[in-house]
């Protein structure tokens, strides 16, 4: 790891090929890997694609979140604007918010939810697309 960090979390920015064990961001007490944020990724998508899909601000966010998934499987996509990463932290909000049936499930969606926004800001940002 190196670089000074994210929401108290270092950002890996040597990584030159994404593998599913390789280590995005870490603290001490957490190592948060290619992996791990692909399921969250998916997580997502499939809450986006159960609720509204054809509103305008859905899918901006299932389009940025296609462009991240599409980064970490090595490709090079299109990179999103500031404002449609804004709008896909809206829309993560939201999710966050609304979709949650149980205390456990509003808690999981918001670990989702921080995880998304850490790619997003720490590393999709800085992304070279």
């Amino acid at each position: 790891m190196n670089e000074p960090g994210f929401m108290g979390y270092k950002i890996n920015k040597n990584v030159k090929h994404f593998l599913p064990n390789t280590v995005l961001f870490s603290n001490k007490n957490e190592r948060i890997t290619v992996a791990m944020i692909k399921n969250v990724l998916d997580y997502i998508l499939g809450i986006i694609a159960t609720r509204s899909p054809l509103v305008e601000p859905y899918k901006t966010a299932k389009t940025v979140f296609d462009a991240m998934k599409m980064v970490l499987e090595n490709k090079r996509p299109s990179k999103p604007s500031k404002e449609d990463m804004k709008t896909t932290v809206d829309v993560l909000e939201e999710i966050t918010d609304l979709s949650a049936k149980s205390k456990w499930e509003k808690e999981q969606n918001a670990r989702y939810a921080f995880l998304c926004k850490l790619m997003i800001e720490g590393l999709f940002k800085n992304e070279q697309v």
